[in-house]
């Protein structure tokens, strides 16, 4: 059973204490400006982090590097330099993002705080223009008590006030932030913006109560993740019929509008009409990437006897088409979603699969494939939307398979994830080939020395090598040949 402790003290203090003939067997030696605030735990200065525990730094005083420290979870890395940062540097990182900020007011706007643990709303209380809550208007979820984080359901079932909570918990994540409130502001028509963010800290605000909310939460989500057979991988990609001519041909056409059993036409508002030019497959979940490849083939074939046009192209990728940005979202149950498992997504399924995708992808984000993209399911799962579509063959499919599943098996047993400074973020964003290549061999590196990697290499390895030798998938091609379904 995983605990959570405080961190207040400065790296230096840590890095000084901290023995690498220790690491080994997990265990650091006593850190006395370390709480405990696990209620099993009692407070002594002679315990230390385990692996597998969680380490919340409750001060922005000193910088902390997370990659330093094997074996536990740094919550808040990213508190100092949130703190330390200027509203501009802060807006450049969240428009890279593709998460919109402002501090003109909004037609018709309202604003709201609101308070996230572990990417879960825990609180959104309305604000008036002078910073002060708006009495009789507060709209917490639950009173503070010490009961488990707030299930799916506890989300505003407002389509604005969700819009209001998915804008502050990306802001947190870009900042580096895992517990940390947002100020968001929602316009008339819909629109929503970010004013500020910041970590939050135990003798702020509803720190203290945030805090033991998440301690209790992550204590009994350590069971789940002990267990890596209850992990089920699912999927939902996308690919596009072309004529001809180039132009798209509705997958409606063949589909209907909507769902049409396990395929069926993705939704796209264009102006203001709603269409449905994107196909999307809903494969069965498996256990093993293997098993989902022949679930996902299985589909393809059988919307092959939908479309019944011998002149169309099915291709895929990132955008195939100028415009018309695909996904390959990944559907993951039995993991607990942490910010530590979105960030080692990005690191070991988003870089690699950027590297070998099409040039051309780079035009998807930041608008789709944002880092750390992620929608809770009914389920209790969630779906990490980062991806693009990896339909372009059976091999980037089971690749991308492979290596969320490692990340969802490994997430608290990984050392340290790799490949998390600025630069390679940055390198994502901008399509920079060459200094996101770089991190290739810190992430292969890490990945490959966990107890998952044996029974997945076959399926990662190939998508490493390609990436090291600069090849990228061709999106042009109809991808019924890489998945030997016969072309009429």
């Amino acid at each position: 059973m995983a605990s959570t402790w405080l961190w207040r003290g400065s790296e230096d203090e840590l890095i000084q204490i901290k023995m690498k003939n220790e690491i080994s067997s997990g265990i650091m030696k006593p850190i006395h400006t370390v709480e405990s605030v696990h209620p099993n735990l009692k407070k002594q200065s002679n315990c230390s982090p385990l692996i597998g525990d969680a380490v919340i730094v409750d001060s922005a005083l000193h910088p902390i590097n997370g990659s330093k420290y094997e074996n536990v979870w740094i919550l808040n890395e990213g508190a100092h330099a949130a703190v330390r940062s200027n509203d501009e540097e802060r807006r450049r990182l969240w428009k890279r993002a593709g998460i919109g900020s402002s501090f003109r007011a909004l037609a018709g706007e309202r604003i709201y705080r609101v308070t996230v643990v572990n990417l879960e709303p825990y609180s959104i209380v309305r604000m008036d223009r002078n910073g002060y809550e708006v009495v009789g208007e507060e709209l917490r979820f639950r009173e503070n008590s010490a009961e488990s984080m707030l299930p799916i359901d506890k989300w505003p079932l407002d389509a604005s006030l969700r819009r209001v909570v998915r804008t502050a918990v990306r802001s947190l994540y870009t900042l580096g932030l895992d517990i940390g409130e947002a100020v968001i502001a929602l316009g008339g028509d819909g629109h929503v913006a970010v004013r500020d963010a910041w970590p939050l800290l135990r003798d702020k605000g509803q720190g203290a109560a945030a805090i033991e909310r998440f301690a209790v939460w992550y204590s009994a989500a350590s069971a789940q993740m002990a267990d890596r057979r209850r992990i089920l991988i699912g999927a939902d990609p996308e690919f596009v019929l072309l004529m001809p001519s180039g132009k798209v041909a509705p997958a409606s056409r063949f589909f209907g509008d909507g769902a049409y059993g396990a395929a069926g036409a993705d939704a796209m508002l264009v102006g203001r009409r709603l269409l449905y030019p994107v196909a999307e497959l809903r494969p069965a979940p498996a256990e093993t990437p293997a098993a989902l490849a022949a679930n996902v083939r299985r589909l393809l074939a059988r919307a092959a006897t939908k479309i019944s046009d011998p002149t169309l192209r099915w291709v895929a990728g990132a955008m195939p088409v100028p415009g018309l940005a695909l996904g390959g979202h990944i559907h993951l149950s039995g993991a607990p979603l942490t910010g530590r498992l979105l960030r080692m997504l990005d690191s070991c399924a988003a870089y690699p699969l950027a590297l070998v995708e099409d040039p051309a992808g780079r035009g998807r984000r930041p608008r789709y494939g944002a880092l750390g993209d992620f929608r809770p399911q009914p389920h209790g799962g969630f779906e990490y939307r980062t991806l693009p579509s990896w339909l372009v063959s059976p091999a980037a499919a089971k690749a991308a398979f492979a290596l969320a599943l490692l990340c969802a098996r490994e997430a608290l047993r990984i050392p340290s994830i790799p490949a998390q400074e600025e630069r390679y973020a940055a390198a994502y964003y901008s399509g920079d080939r060459t200094e996101l290549a770089a991190c290739l061999d810190a992430v292969a590196s890490t990945i490959s020395a966990t107890e998952s990697y044996a029974a997945l290499a076959a399926y990662i390895e190939p998508l490493f090598e390609a990436a090291r030798r600069g090849k990228t998938w061709d999106e042009s091609a109809d991808i019924r040949t890489k998945w030997r379904l016969p072309i009429v």
